[in-house]
């Protein structure tokens, strides 16, 4: 377990400043020339059962969305994929949200109610016209085929069959195969595939 050392303002101010900059493509793309961005910790206050984030009354009396993403108390990224994360201005907020005690409170709100800010990053976008270029064509294993007792017309030089009681060996992944895991998009040659990632 590390040990949390407390940052100083300015330490703060650059490690927030690193945390943006991960997400400036999205807030080009949402049109956000100056987002909010405050990065935080979600944790489970105690007597509770989930997930909340706190924010100070200041934040929240900004009356602006708020983007944000979920970090250690260092400003250490805590999600490999660093989803962005919104939550959307609310003039009611002293009314709903639950405060902590003290005179120095905090906004107690549930995670569930941040929205995840989903957008297809552009430049993997054109990496994934370029391999199209690259590959071409590449054969694929059609499963289209199957029956009720899951036998296949032998479609290629594998025994079709063989594919479908073993899982596939990494050996045979492409890299546009990679790409689709890697990214969660269906661009795959191989359909069974691309079925996985988008159910």
């Amino acid at each position: 377990m590390g040990i949390s050392v407390k940052l100083t303002t300015a330490e703060r101010r650059e490690k927030t400043e690193q945390l943006i900059k991960e997400h400036q493509w999205k807030f080009e793309i949402l049109k956000e020339e100056n987002p909010l961005f405050i990065p935080k910790s979600a944790y489970i206050p105690r007597g509770k059962s989930e997930h909340f984030v706190s924010f100070f009354p200041s934040e929240l009396s900004r009356q602006e969305d708020i983007y944000l993403e979920f970090v250690s108390y260092d400003l250490v990224p805590e999600d490999p994929n660093r989803t962005l994360y919104k939550l959307r201005s609310n003039v009611y907020f002293d009314e709903e949200y639950e405060k902590t005690e003290g005179t120095n409170f905090r906004y107690l709100i549930p995670i569930k109610e941040l929205e995840k800010i989903e957008i297809v990053n552009p430049s993997v976008n054109s990496e994934f016209e370029e391999l199209e270029e690259i590959t071409g064509k590449q054969s694929k294993l059609n499963f289209d085929d199957l029956d009720d007792k899951s036998t296949v017309t032998k479609k290629s030089s594998k025994k079709m069959s063989d594919l479908l009681v073993d899982d596939l060996p990494v050996s045979d992944l492409t890299i546009r195969d990679l790409m689709a895991i890697l990214h969660k998009r269906p661009v795959s040659k191989k359909e069974w595939l691309n079925k996985l990632i988008t159910d």
